[in-house]
């Protein structure tokens, strides 16, 4: 109990008191600062981390895809319209081969065996006729716009 009697304070019992009180406040400083350091690497992280519920376009915009089935000699439908960046499937549900090819020459599936599919992507507007050039009377049309 001496040492907390005011009477027998020596001056290393002071230098160990002072050191004491002055290195609280040098560890209290360092802790606020580590504690200020980590809120702000916690905050960093966080905004890292957060979605500001935008989407890029390309991520959101829907391709439609029409499909178009050959059948009895014939395309099913015969005319469609799409909207540019629409993708058009053909599958041959007959019993011989046909093509899809654009009078054009915008795309051409070459000869489709029965079960086979061909699928073409319109990027520009405009009106694209074709045919089955095994089959020339079978024709049809598509228009995107």
């Amino acid at each position: 109990m001496a040492f907390f009697n005011k009477s027998s304070f020596s001056a290393s019992d002071l230098s160990l008191i002072h050191f004491v009180i002055m290195g609280s406040d040098v560890v209290k400083r360092l802790l606020k600062w580590l504690l200020v350091m980590i809120l702000v690497v916690v905050a960093v992280l966080a905004a890292g981390c957060t979605d500001d519920g935008s989407t890029d376009s390309a991520e959101t915009e829907q391709v439609q895809t029409t499909e178009v089935s050959i059948e009895s000699f014939q395309f099913q439908p015969q005319n469609i319209r799409v909207s540019a960046g629409d993708t058009v499937t053909w599958t041959n549900n007959d019993s011989v081969a046909h093509t899809a090819t654009a009078d054009n020459g915008e795309f051409d599936s070459a000869s489709l065996e029965p079960g086979m599919t061909f699928s073409h992507t319109f990027e520009e507007t405009g009106t694209y006729d074709y045919r089955c050039t095994i089959h020339p009377d079978m024709v049809g049309t598509i228009t995107v716009g």
